[in-house]
């Protein structure tokens, strides 16, 4: 493995010195090979690589397409031979990150295991509940009912509209699904009122959790579990407002979400089992599990097995 960190001080170092604002990539091979630093081998070849993979500071491609010229600039240009020695410091900052010495795992490495499985299993059951979401919707738009007037009619531009709704209910946001979920329960008919309108109202309180867990960032994690977020965003329903969840969070506040989120996606499927045609060939296999879930038929044993 090549010495990246000595390759761009010497690099960097030698322009310096020569008072060069740039050098051509093979010219600086030679400088590499003479220096015992890379080995100049099929013309270059060893540190073309380097620059294909962005690890040489001051690389530019010109013209910046694949077939370019390699170029190296100084970065740490002075003019004055005597602060040279301070070539290192001047262009730190400048070089590639030092992936060898960054922490095992990183960056979700701070804290213990059960926080990162505990995100990790929550994250997963909101996959879950927009998948079933999504499938739920879909099933619902593309019932041999709700197509036929579409696709006997001669209206195009309702025929076109109808298909994008269609393609588009597996492709939303989680907000975008909701929406779509309750006018779908609201057209269908067959379950009540207060019982969509609390999934509904479930569904919008777990968004902020969803989009952060998922998206945001865990600046650190301290070793009792508690881990530090920062994620904000705006809220859909109002465009100047921006929702937060807290801060710090436990891995008893991740079980308590993903345990909601368990809870939204049962009762999306018993919405679905409701409201919605089984037997419809374009369902996908979530509208399908959610017909399939095990239903109440006689009291379970203590064991749990009916």
């Amino acid at each position: 493995m090549p010495d990246l960190h000595a390759i761009n001080i010497h690099l960097q170092e030698r322009l310096e010195r020569d008072r060069r604002d740039e050098v051509r990539a093979p010219e600086a091979a030679r400088w590499l090979d003479e220096a015992g630093l890379l080995a100049d081998r099929k013309g270059g070849l060893p540190l073309r690589n380097l620059l294909r993979a962005g690890r040489i500071a001051g690389q530019q491609q010109r013209p910046d397409k694949k077939d370019g010229r390699w170029f190296i600039r100084r970065l740490a240009a002075s003019g004055d031979h005597g602060v040279i020695g301070d070539t290192r410091e001047r262009i730190h900052r400048c070089l590639p990150v030092d992936r060898d010495a960054l922490p095992t795992d990183w960056p979700v490495h701070p804290g213990p295991d059960v926080f990162w499985q505990e995100l990790g299993r929550t994250v997963a059951a909101f996959g879950h509940l927009e998948h079933m979401l999504g499938s739920t919707c879909l099933a619902h738009v593309a019932t041999v009912e709700k197509a036929r007037p579409f696709m006997d009619g001669s209206n195009h531009d309702a025929a076109v509209k109808w298909n994008t709704r269609l393609r588009e209910s597996r492709l939303d946001t989680m907000h975008q699904l909701t929406r779509e979920l309750d006018k779908l329960l609201r057209e269908a008919g067959r379950v009540p009122h207060a019982v969509r309108e609390g999934l509904v109202a479930d569904l919008g309180e777990l968004r902020p959790w969803r989009n952060a867990l998922c998206h945001g960032a865990w600046l650190d994690v301290d070793e009792d579990g508690c881990g530090h977020l920062e994620h904000g965003y705006p809220d859909p329903d109002d465009r100047w407002p921006v929702a937060f969840v807290p801060r710090e969070i436990t891995p008893k506040d991740l079980a308590g979400v993903r345990a909601r989120t368990v809870d939204v996606t049962i009762r999306v499927a018993e919405a679905a089992s409701v409201s919605g045609p089984p037997d419809t060939g374009l369902a996908g296999h979530g509208y399908t599990l959610a017909v399939e879930m095990p239903r109440q038929h006689a009291p379970r044993s203590a064991t749990g097995q009916p």
